[in-house]
C-alpha cells in the first residue's frame, strides 16, 4: 500500500469549500461541470484554445491562463482534462507558485476525495462498460485488445448482466458523473437498448451523464434511437474516415441521428499511443516498485471498467484477462461481490480509484506503456491488425 494517505492529500482548507476555478472545457469539463455547478460557484473557467476567447458557459466566463494567473492565487483548481494534458497544465501553475493538492489538483482526484470527506459519499467522475469484444475494425494498437480475442473468450453482454454489475456497484457508490459504454463496437450488440434502458430505469438518478461510444460504422435501428431520446444518452463518433474507408457508412449513421433529432460528437484521432502490450516482448516499466508505482500515478487513465461484477483499474487490465493474455493478481481489481461491510467497501473503492493497490501498482503497469507523459511512443491510428 503506499505509504501516504490516499484520502487525505488535500490541504485542510479545500474542506466546506464554496467557491473554485475550472480548468479545462474540453469532453472531460463539459461532462462534469454540471455536477460541479450543483455543489460550487464557479469563478471562471480556463481553457487556452484561442476559439473559445470571449465565450462563456452560462453566465461562467472561460479565460486563457495568461488573462488570470495574476488572479489565481487562492482560490482552489479543478484540473478537468485528460491526464496527459495535466503534466503541462501542473507545470504551468507551479511555475506561477502553486501547489498540487493544496492549490490545485485533478478532477479525478477531487471528486472521490471532497465528497467522502464533506458528504460521506463516494461519487465517482467516470466509469466504463463494455458490452462486446466484436468489432467491425480490427486495430492493432486498441487499447481494449480486441484483435485478440476469438470465438472461444469473445463476449457479448446482455442487460442483466449489466444490471447485475451496477446492483454491486452502486452498494459501494452514492453517484456516478459520467458513465459510457464501449466495445469493441458497442452497437453489434443486440442487447444494446435493453441494457441502456433497464440501466436508466433503475439507477438514472444516479448516474449524471450516459454516453455511447462508437466508431460509426453501424446504423442504429429505430429501438435504439427510441431508447437514447427517452434516457437522454449522448452520443459520440469516432471518425477515422482518413484512415479507414468507411465514409459513406459513417454519413448514414451521421444522417441517421439527425433525422431522428438527436445530437452526437465527434471525435477525430491522429494519433494514438502504442501501450506496448500485448504486441512487443518489452522490459518491464518499473525497475523498483516505486518506479513502477510512479508509472501508474503517470497514466492514471480514469477510465475504470465495471463488468463480470469485478471493477477494473483500466480497460488494458480487464481485456488482458478477459482475453487469457496476462494473469491478474489479487489487489489488481476489486471484486464486488466480495462484500467486508458498507463502510470498509466504500473506503476500497475510494482508494482504489485513486490509485492506492494493494500491491502499490497494478501488476500489468510492468507490461504496459500507459497513456501518460511518461510514454513518447506516439503511432498513426487505426493500422488493422493481420496476425503474427
Amino acid at each position: 500500500m503506499t505509504e501516504y494517505n490516499v484520502l487525505n492529500r488535500l490541504s485542510e482548507d479545500w474542506n466546506d469549500l464554496r467557491e473554485i476555478i475550472v480548468y479545462g472545457y474540453g469532453r472531460v469539463s463539459v461532462r462534469n461541470i454540471g455536477k460541479l455547478q450543483q455543489d460550487f460557484q464557479i469563478k471562471y473557467i480556463i481553457d487556452n484554445n484561442p476559439a473559445l476567447r470571449g465565450k462563456s458557459y452560462g453566465a461562467i466566463p472561460i479565460q486563457a491562463f495568461e488573462q488570470v494567473k495574476e488572479k489565481i492565487s487562492g482560490y482552489k483548481i479543478i484540473v478537468a482534462t485528460s491526464s496527459f494534458a495535466y503534466a503541462s497544465i501542473a507545470e504551468s501553475l507551479r511555475k506561477v507558485g502553486l501547489a498540487e493538492f493544496k492549490d490545485y489538483c485533478r478532477l479525478e482526484d477531487f471528486m472521490p476525495e471532497w465528497y467522502w470527506k464533506n458528504r460521506h459519499e463516494v461519487c465517482l467522475s467516470q466509469t466504463f462498460s463494455s458490452v462486446t469484444s466484436r468489432c467491425t475494425f480490427n486495430c492493432k494498437y486498441c487499447n481494449m485488445l480486441m484483435p485478440y480475442y476469438n470465438c472461444q473468450n469473445g463476449y457479448d453482454y446482455t442487460a442483466e448482466d449489466i444490471l447485475a454489475d451496477f446492483d454491486v456497484y452502486f452498494k459501494r457508490v452514492d453517484y456516478l458523473t459520467s458513465y459510457f459504454v464501449i466495445g469493441g463496437e458497442p452497437l453489434l450488440n443486440k442487447d444494446l437498448s435493453r441494457i441502456l434502458e433497464m440501466l436508466f430505469d433503475k439507477y438514472g438518478h444516479k448516474i449524471g451523464y450516459m454516453q455511447i461510444i462508437s466508431n460509426g460504422s453501424v446504423v442504429p435501428d429505430q429501438e435504439l434511437m427510441r431508447v437514447i431520446k427517452k434516457c437522454n444518452i449522448q452520443v459520440r463518433l469516432s471518425d477515422y474516415t482518413h484512415v479507414l474507408p468507411y465514409e459513406k457508412k459513417l454519413q448514414q449513421v451521421k444522417d441517421t441521428f439527425t433525422e431522428n433529432g438527436i445530437p452526437y460528437s465527434m471525435s477525430i484521432y491522429e494519433t494514438w499511443m502504442d501501450l506496448g502490450f500485448p504486441h512487443q516482448k518489452i522490459e518491464p516499466i518499473g525497475k523498483t516498485e516505486e518506479e513502477a508505482e510512479r508509472h501508474m500515478q503517470l497514466c492514471s487513465p480514469g477510465c475504470h471498467i465495471l463488468n463480470d461484477r469485478k471493477f477494473y483499474y483500466c480497460g488494458l487490465i480487464f481485456s488482458a484477462e478477459k482475453a487469457g493474455l496476462f494473469k491478474l493478481r489479487p489487489g489488481d481489481y476489486i471484486d464486488l461481490s466480495d462484500s467486508k461491510g458498507e463502510l470498509s467497501d466504500k473506503e476500497e473503492m475510494l482508494k482504489y480509484c485513486l490509485g492506492s493497490v494493494e500491491n502499490r501498482y497494478i501488476s500489468i503497469c510492468n507490461v504496459c506503456r500507459g497513456t501518460g507523459c511518461d510514454n513518447d511512443h506516439v503511432i498513426g491510428v487505426a493500422e488493422q491488425y493481420v496476425g503474427e
